[in-house]
């Protein structure tokens, strides 16, 4: 059972890069976290089955304990990303809005 799919954040673009550049690298750091979940499911098969409430607990390798740790870490950190590129939108929106129109 493979766990559920996240939600990920979409490359922004171009005009969008130009107004807020850290929106680039939010987008890249969510794309590496997720790439560590799943090289880190791929390498540790073991870990979809302690996901699973029906199953008995399997008793974990260190590395499969550690790799636990880490992907609860990457998910807590794209969460925080997400929020933060929520907040970037906004500031972005409230500034767009405040813009004066001399003519």
């Amino acid at each position: 059972m493979s766990p559920p799919a996240r939600q990920t954040i979409p490359y922004p673009a171009p005009h969008n890069i130009d107004a807020a550049p850290q929106l680039l690298v939010v987008a890249l750091a969510d794309a590496a976290l997720l790439a560590v979940e799943r090289a880190l499911d791929s390498a540790h098969p073991i870990l979809a089955a302690t996901r699973r409430a029906d199953r008995q607990p399997v008793l974990l390798l260190s590395t499969e304990r550690l790799a636990i740790q880490v992907i609860d870490a990457t998910a807590q950190l794209s969460a925080v990303l997400r929020e933060y590129l929520d907040s970037v939108r906004f500031d972005l929106d409230d500034l767009d809005q405040d813009v004066i129109d001399p003519f």
